[in-house]
């Protein structure tokens, strides 16, 4: 029985490793984006797995080897945390249209310039009338049914004391700016986030557009890679435009 608690508490954290590990592999070049996904979705069930066994040997352990009890205990809680990480991401899957571009403007959407040729698999064309994947509907029509708040945003202000209070929002959602200025309609901020885990670098176009003491508002949030964003390309349009208010408050 001892071997039997201490085998399935080394593979429950082992486990628990490749899945800690699939993301800082992808952002440091060990391998591509999509091997890692895939060492998330093979240890999804067998994590689970392992982490039951680990917490039946920990209750076992204390009865039977105690001195083992440690060890498990730590393997359920590993393995049982990242064993989260795939359902999570399931559920995002499940939740939000299969797309990786978020506009409020269909028609004439911020344009991608500053990063349009860097390391990219996504276009930085906007692809609005394609078919969305897993859906009948465009990825314009995908967008506008799952996130209707979507829109341009007006605030009080000409477009020099917006520009800078659109500058501090993305320097605080840890941002990097890689090109601002005037443009023939107003001004045009380009900037791109990297997530802290696998790396992945999304695009974030804002474009402030003049209107009387007003001035519109119109973002574009593009991942650079991954046909799915599981719903962050638009929580983070979300999370600029409350910023953005409460700045302008």
């Amino acid at each position: 029985m001892k071997v039997v608690i201490l085998l399935a508490s080394l593979a429950a954290i082992g486990l628990a490793v490749a899945i800690a590990i699939a993301g800082p592999g992808t952002r440091y070049g060990l391998w591509e984006y999509g091997t890692g996904l895939t060492i998330i979705r093979q240890a999804a069930l067998p994590v689970l797995v392992a982490a039951g066994a680990s917490a039946i040997g920990f209750v076992i352990s204390l009865f039977t080897a105690r001195g083992l009890a440690p060890l498990a205990l730590i393997a359920a809680i590993a393995a049982g945390g990242a064993g989260m990480v795939p359902l999570k991401m399931k559920a995002l899957v499940e939740a939000n249209p299969f797309i990786h571009d978020i506009t409020t403007d269909f028609e004439n959407p911020p344009a991608i310039i500053a990063a349009a040729d860097l390391p990219r698999k996504n276009p930085a064309a906007y692809a609005g009338a394609d078919p969305a994947p897993r859906s009948e509907l465009t990825t314009a029509e995908a967008q506008q049914a799952a996130f209707p708040d979507i829109e341009p945003k007006s605030i009080s202000g000409g477009v020099d004391e917006t520009a800078e209070t659109v500058r501090k929002v993305v320097l605080d959602m840890k941002m990097e700016i890689l090109s601002e200025g005037p443009t023939e309609a107003g001004w045009m901020v380009e900037a791109a986030y990297t997530s802290p885990w696998f790396g992945f670098v999304d695009d974030f176009v804002i474009r402030l557009t003049p209107e009387g003491s007003m001035t519109r508002i119109d973002v574009r949030s593009k991942s650079r890679v991954g046909a799915s964003d599981l719903g962050a390309n638009a929580r983070r349009v979300q999370d600029f435009f409350h910023r953005l208010e409460a700045e302008s408050m």
